[in-house]
């Protein structure tokens, strides 16, 4: 019997670890090899979780209408400036896979961005075209590794990110791009976040990395 309580107990913290590396692997950038921004001098548009689970949710974390309204408006507005200038443009989505993940938004957050559901699609006031979509798990969209694989083969070396949530995805997004050598300007009016409060110590320490914010 002793064999079999140990075996339990170790079953059970090597679960605990799982949860808890799966819930910190959602708001932990990514790390990857420098570019040469020299041999890279394309620009691309990052629109990142426009989706309306998130856009549309009416639950307790929905965003005010009006504001979410503006940002739609901007960040159409910037895939139309960047469309004239030339840039490149890209659609971001994220589906959370890990089942811990999936389990807490089921019990906390409505299911929003779980497999399965209608609301995994882009917002209805986008206009995509035949740019591409790529998909992500987790916070820092370079954890895709087909979204790196496009940058090098379009020869990106600047981004423009836009959408949401502008202090997890959006951020994370940055940092991920700064870590790899990236220029990063974050277009502040086209993007929203549910926790305002936290935005103005992150923009602060995304300035210092280097990030531009307009």
């Amino acid at each position: 019997m002793t064999g079999l309580w140990i075996a339990i107990g170790l079953g059970t913290l090597a679960l605990v670890g799982y949860v808890v590396l799966s819930l910190r692997k959602l708001s932990t950038p990514t790390k990857g090899a420098a570019i040469d921004r020299a041999v890279r001098p394309e620009t691309a548009l990052v629109v990142i979780d426009v989706q309306e689970d998130f856009t549309r949710s009416t639950g307790k974390h929905a965003f005010d209408p009006e504001k979410r309204d503006a940002a739609l408006a901007a960040i159409s507005r910037e895939i139309e400036a960047c469309r004239a200038a030339g840039h490149r443009i890209a659609f971001i989505r994220n589906i959370f896979q890990d089942w811990p993940v999936i389990l807490a938004m089921k019990l906390v957050g409505g299911g929003v961005g779980t497999p399965g559901r209608e609301g995994l699609k882009l917002d209805r006031t986008l206009d995509v075209q035949n740019a591409p979509e790529f998909v992500k798990s987790i916070g820092d969209t370079f954890s895709n590794p087909d979204f790196e694989t496009w940058l090098a083969d379009k020869r990106v070396g600047r981004l423009i990110l836009v959408g949401l949530d502008t202090c997890h995805c959006v951020q994370l997004t940055a940092r991920g791009a700064l870590a790899r050598g990236y220029e990063v300007e974050i277009r502040e009016p086209a993007t929203l976040t549910t926790t305002p409060d936290k935005w103005s110590a992150m923009r602060q320490d995304l300035a210092t990395a280097g990030a531009a914010l307009a």
